[in-house]
């Protein structure tokens, strides 16, 4: 399916819509600030549309724009998502954290593009393209790039951090080992007020499995199968 084919693409009001009270749940924002912040998602709509609308969305995570609002309202300094293909999700994370002027995204993913020439229709078929491709070179500074499996890549990215992990994100293979894996060891690097987020929570038992067994109350899920749970933060002294 084509990017303009998607009608989640092509049009991110109803989704934003549905969404909208569990953001303002999990931001604390006043709804003015919400919206302030949405208002800025129709230019780079247009943009997107213009630049991507008849390629291919092998694998895209089409509530990216809702990260983008997660990450403005926050501002988390740290960000970290598993599993990428055309950079979708990455290109909105990064133009969120571009916006704050602050916070870096490291995404982890096997080079391999879902749709080949060889593979598939020719007239939708990319060839050429590798993961991250969406992602342009004046969002670089705020990003790298981990070639790899979780497996084989997350430990040591989390060992060598950045400083409290500020939003989690598992978007790669949706089977519970992975998932209840990349939750676990994610977890220990997230900070007081970090989110944990999951794409697929409805694919097996993983997110529930995980919440419950680290007594994680009150997640949310945004628009349709796009999980996302809050930390607690400390309470403010006296």
């Amino acid at each position: 399916m084509r990017f303009d084919q998607n009608p989640r693409f092509r049009d991110w009001r109803p989704m934003y819509d549905v969404a909208r009270p569990a953001l303002l749940r999990l931001t604390g924002l006043a709804p003015a600030a919400l919206e302030a912040f949405y208002a800025e998602l129709p230019p780079l709509h247009a943009a997107l549309r213009q630049e991507v609308g008849r390629r291919p969305s092998a694998g895209a995570l089409v509530q990216a724009p809702l990260l983008y609002l997660l990450v403005r309202a926050l501002r988390p300094r740290w960000v970290v998502e598993t599993g990428i293909s055309s950079g979708y999700s990455a290109r909105l994370i990064l133009e969120a954290l571009a916006r704050n002027g602050a916070g870096h995204l490291d995404s982890i993913g096997v080079d391999v593009f879902g749709m080949r020439k060889d593979r598939g229709a020719p007239d939708l078929a990319e060839a050429g393209l590798h993961v991250g491709w969406l992602v342009p070179d004046r969002l670089a500074p705020w990003w790298t790039l981990h070639l790899g499996t979780s497996q084989e890549r997350l430990p040591p990215l989390l060992a060598a951090g950045r400083g409290p992990l500020d939003l989690f994100l598992h978007d790669s293979l949706h089977q519970y080992p992975t998932m209840s894996w990349e939750y676990a060891t994610a977890f220990p690097a997230l900070g007081p007020g970090a989110l944990l987020a999951s794409h697929d929570v409805h694919a097996n038992a993983a997110w529930a499995d995980f919440l419950a067994g680290h007594a994680l109350a009150h997640d949310e899920e945004l628009d349709h199968d796009l999980g996302v749970v809050r930390l607690p933060a400390p309470s403010p002294a006296g």
